[in-house]
């Protein structure tokens, strides 16, 4: 009798005090941080051990992906790993690495996308934005697959079975590789109409093949789409009701014949006819998420009885890079609307929220009007008539004005010309400098003489007292024969467009001192955007402190939107636009969008047309916005920015 009374004793003591040794966690869950790399619980999130033997010091992580027994680790800068002999190892090729014309060693491209094979562990595909990869041999060796056209397509996702790879893209649907060549898949998928020659396929998230349906999901709330392989056309199967661009189908899992998904905090199952949330795994998202500095998580069920699923978290710890640059609201003045009445925008910037100047320092035809430091602007006939700005920046600074200063990078006349046209784009026909659209003549952005030049001048401008470089056309050309184009400095035929960009912009910010912005087209914060002409916004934030998306209305093609009343347009479009971008972004970076002050191509042209835009950039989230019209004139927006 004692016997037992003791040893009830003993379970009872056990109990109270070591209750996880009775009650052990079914679940692993593994989360990717801002600044603690990867951490790993075995007590449902209650506490986290580091998860990082092996990882570089530092790194950017993407995503976890737990597949059977194998884990892997998609990176920013540092690669593909693989968790194997109790430590992640980089199964990164060289070909991986990033291209620089400045840095030997330069880390890593982005890993956009990867897949295992369902049936297969060692059939792996990998992508790096715009290339493909494939190992069948669990990540020793792998192979590139160039057959997708990398100028326009940016990979979001991947899916491989066999000697099948299925590519979802950032705007251009999904392809499907068939023997040598990849080809588009199927019809249905959620787009939107630019014009009659020109529509975008909404971002592409995730996607998944079982060997008989293909599954889509997707950013910004446009659901989960399903496509039998005897079919060509998709059908939605998930919708949100009041779409929500904070919705993400981020991971889709098979498992018991049934598809496991997530979309945002939550996850569900799909049975084949209805989609029941799976709440299984709620209080393990609800604990994780109260950590402020998470990106993404994977669940994983230890008795194999769920699948592993991933949630992503999209509102991490935001450190702001700058905040000098914070909260800015400006309007763009040439040098001519700044000399002519300079008084006249002080006296509206008192009188209204406007604290911000944006001048024209190098302009759109090469010129210049401070002294340059190097005498390569005298030689090509870029000086000109020198202002004295020391007097108007004190100005500015005294009505506690912030002074930006414009300066046009790749869009130079004035270089093209000279030299012999040494320093021009060249056309592949000729030999000679390209040409493109009527007045935009352009310089190879592959030359360090282009990049020593436009640096030189933005330290010129920083003695000057400027606040901050907003460096526009920093990019590639996208009118005229884009086709021809021959860029006779590029040294590595497989650097990506968008690597050249952040080369320069990586120089200038070693060299200057103050806050660096960067304008980018309006759609370029719309989806991942990169090797067309080169402005990737996700890679733009990693460097540069602000980023100006030009979201003017009127130039979202005549189809665009046309489900939204017209009167409504400005409002839905920049807002839509700003909350996607900052999605895109490293949360540091300030999004201070461009908006049109300008009449072209406005049916309902007015006051309430420049307030809905402000009001869109507001209500999303943005820091500040510029307004735009090349004549400064703002007559129609002071209605309705001046105090009351």
């Amino acid at each position: 009798m004692l016997r037992r009374i003791y040893i009830i004793s003993i379970i009872f003591i056990t109990l109270l005090f070591f209750p996880a040794f009775v009650f052990a966690s079914n679940y692993t869950i593994y989360i990717a941080t801002t600044d603690k790399g990867v951490l790993i619980s075995d007590n449902d999130g209650k506490s986290w051990s580091s998860f990082n033997k092996g990882l570089p010091e530092t790194f950017t992580p993407i995503r976890l992906y737990k597949v059977k027994e194998d884990i892997y680790l998609t990176t920013f800068e540092s690669g593909l790993f693989k968790f194997k002999n109790n430590k992640w190892e980089n199964i990164s090729p060289d070909e991986f690495k990033r291209r620089s014309i400045y840095r030997k060693n330069d880390g890593y491209r982005k890993i956009s996308a990867f897949a295992v094979d369902l049936e297969n562990s060692k059939n792996l595909a990998a992508a790096t934005k715009h290339s493909i990869y494939r190992s069948t041999d669990g990540g020793d060796t792998w192979k590139s697959i160039n057959s997708l056209d990398n100028k326009k397509n940016y990979i979001t996702s991947l899916a491989v079975s066999g000697n099948k790879i299925l590519a979802g893209t950032s705007f251009n649907g999904i392809f499907e590789l068939t023997g040598t060549k990849f080809r588009a898949v199927g019809i249905g998928l959620p787009e939107e109409n630019y014009s009659s020659l020109l529509k975008f396929t909404e971002q592409l998230s995730s996607i998944l093949y079982d060997g008989n349906d293909l599954y889509a999901g997707f950013y910004f709330g446009a659901g989960l789409y399903k496509k039998n392989k005897d079919s060509n056309r998709f059908i939605p199967i998930y919708l949100i009701k009041d779409k929500s661009l904070d919705s993400i189908v981020y991971d889709i899992q098979l498992h018991d014949k049934k598809i496991y998904f997530s979309d945002s905090l939550n996850t569900y199952i799909y049975d084949g006819t209805d989609i029941i949330p799976f709440d299984t795994y709620d209080s393990l998202i609800k604990r994780t998420a109260d950590r402020k500095d998470i990106i993404t998580a994977t669940i994983d069920d230890k008795t194999n009885y769920y699948p592993p699923i991933s949630i992503k978290f999209s509102n991490p710890e935001k450190e702001i890079k700058s905040e000098k640059a914070s909260d800015k609201k400006g309007i763009y003045l040439s040098i001519t609307a700044l000399e002519k009445s300079l008084n006249k925008y002080i006296d509206m910037a008192k009188n209204s929220e406007i604290n911000t100047f944006i001048i024209d320092m190098k302009d759109d035809f090469g010129n210049i009007y401070f002294k340059a430091g190097d005498k390569i602007a005298s030689e090509i006939n870029a000086q000109k008539r020198i202002i004295n700005f020391k007097d108007i920046l004190t100005k500015l600074k005294r009505n506690n004005i912030y002074a930006v200063a414009r300066v046009v990078v790749f869009k130079d006349p004035k270089l093209w010309a000279a030299y012999n046209g040494k320093y021009a784009i060249k056309d592949k026909k000729t030999g000679k400098q390209w040409k493109g659209t009527e007045n935009e003549f352009w310089v190879d952005p592959y030359s360090e003489f282009v990049h020593n030049y436009n640096i030189g001048l933005s330290k010129d401008i920083e003695e000057l007292g400027f606040d901050e470089i907003q460096y526009d056309y920093i990019r590639f050309p996208a009118d005229g024969p884009v086709n021809l184009c021959y860029y006779s400095f590029k040294i590595d035929e497989d650097t990506y467009k968008s690597e050249i960009l952040i080369d320069f912009l990586r120089q200038a910010k070693l060299l200057l001192n103050i806050p660096i912005s960067v304008d980018i087209y309006g759609f370029n914060s719309w989806y991942f955007f990169g090797n067309w002409i080169g402005q990737d916004i996700e890679e733009l934030s990693h460097v540069v402190d602000v980023i100006s998306p030009m979201l003017y209305p009127s130039h979202f093609g005549n189809r665009f939107y046309n489900n939204i009343e017209v009167s409504q347009k400005p409002y839905k479009i920049v807002k839509d636009a700003c909350i996607r971008g900052n999605y895109l972004v490293k949360k540091s970076t300030h999004i201070r969008p461009y908006l049109q002050a300008f009449n072209l191509l406005s049916p309902t042209w007015g006051p309430k047309y420049v307030q809905y835009q402000i009001n869109a950039s507001k209500e999303s989230g943005c820091s500040g916005y510029i307004l735009w019209n090349a004549k400064g004139d703002y007559s129609v927006p002071y209605t309705i920015i001046k105090k009351d």
